[in-house]
């Protein structure tokens, strides 16, 4: 399992939006760090769940994020 490179505290999940399945990204739920599908989870990328829902023009809300599988 992948550690969250921010804050290592917790694992680094693949998750999906239940309200649209093909969004998929990576997310650590300690630290609400957000890598977009593809991106390399390291210290040097990523951004925050708030930031990452604004860009695609949504609402950061936790009720949709479904956790998929850890990254490895």
């Amino acid at each position: 399992m992948k550690i969250c490179p921010y804050c290592d505290q917790d694992a680094v999940w693949q998750v999906g939006l239940n309200a649209s399945p093909e969004c998929t990204f990576s997310m650590c739920f300690e630290c609400d760090s957000v890598w977009a599908q593809g991106e390399a989870v390291s210290d040097e990328t990523g951004t925050n769940f708030e930031d990452f829902m604004s860009s695609m023009g949504r609402v950061a809300d936790w009720s949709i994020v479904e956790k998929i599988t850890m990254v490895e």
